[in-house]
């Protein structure tokens, strides 16, 4: 590992370098950082499809809501199952994104420094912390509790249905403002590996805690305009694949199939939005490091200390 020679100059930056510098990146490493994204969001965007597809086909009844309330004059049941599908999507989709980005993160830690790391040897690295992850973001991160939610939507009652989407909705709320806060905890678990026990080093909590609460505001304002700048980028990049799909593959000039465009066309741009934003997330992650820790020296000394071990072997070997 070259730690004084890296493809992105290590020095603190500011938000809008940083949302500049990841699409340099992007185009530097297109397939590199494409494919390792794609191996974990694939699987998830098929698991999310199986969740949700039935919520298309829900029947509403709107003669609960009054014989001439707004909802039974504005919307059809069909309306309200694409809405409440989409509605459900996007959330899953937020929730589900720092898990897509395993391998992303793990791939840009190498490339960053030089290195030219395989999909096999990041999936292994994952591997040594699957269960801190399944810890972190399944239980106190609510992925697992979103998605069994999500299971109870199969049933035929509609008040457990309406039950199940009010719980989703809370949970949803909770979970966003606890990442908002700790939005580095996926890349303190694979890029730091702190350890479990306190005597023998950092924890997971107290290496997350020094990180996160120096710079507190400054961490919560860069997740939110992180998640306004994925929203906008999602919804340019459905634009853009709509008008594409209409364009070469339709003789009408409008999308015949609305449940294709909700179900694949719509996914499809909210996780290309949470690639991109994955890599401005793994940014800001040096960034506050640099600021904190003064990481840009620590590369430094430690290229130098390499350098000097390199140097004393040669020494030795004569």
């Amino acid at each position: 590992m070259q730690f004084d020679k890296t493809h992105i100059q290590i020095r603190n930056r500011t938000e809008s370098e940083i949302l500049d510098i990841s699409l340099h990146v992007f185009r530097r490493f297109p397939l590199q950082i494409f494919l390792s994204f794609m191996v974990v969001a694939v699987p998830i965007l098929l698991v999310n499809d199986l969740l949700l597809s039935h919520v298309l086909s829900l029947e509403f009844n709107l003669a609960s809501y009054g014989s001439m309330s707004i909802v039974e004059q504005e919307y059809t049941t069909s309306d309200l199952s694409f809405k409440t599908f989409l509605y459900l999507q996007v959330l899953l989709i937020i929730t589900e994104a720092p898990l897509a980005s395993i391998l992303s993160t793990l791939m840009l830690s190498k490339l960053i420094f030089n290195e030219e790391p395989t999909i096999k040897g990041l999936m292994k690295d994952a591997r040594s912390c699957l269960w801190n992850i399944i810890i972190a973001f399944g239980l106190r991160r609510g992925v697992l509790i979103m998605m069994g939610l999500l299971i109870l939507l199969f049933n035929y009652d509609s008040g457990s249905r309406g039950a199940s989407i009010s719980f989703f909705t809370i949970t949803f709320i909770v979970i966003l403002f606890v990442r908002g806060c700790r939005p580095y905890m996926l890349e303190i678990i694979l890029l730091e590996r702190p350890g479990r026990d306190p005597s023998k080093g950092m924890t997971l909590s107290q290496r997350s805690k020094m990180l996160h609460a120096a710079t507190g505001g400054n961490v919560v304002g860069r997740s939110m305009f992180g998640m306004l700048v994925g929203v906008m980028f999602s919804l340019s990049l459905y634009g853009a694949i709509t008008f594409f799909s209409i364009s070469l593959f339709t003789e009408s000039g409008t999308i015949e199939s609305a449940v294709f465009t909700a179900r694949w066309l719509f996914p499809i741009s909210c996780w290309l939005a949470v690639c991109y934003t994955s890599v401005v997330r793994f940014l800001n992650y040096i960034d506050t490091r640099i600021l904190l820790e003064g990481w840009e020296a620590e590369l430094k000394i430690r290229s130098e200390a390499y350098k000097l071990e390199q140097r004393q072997q040669l020494g030795t070997s004569w």
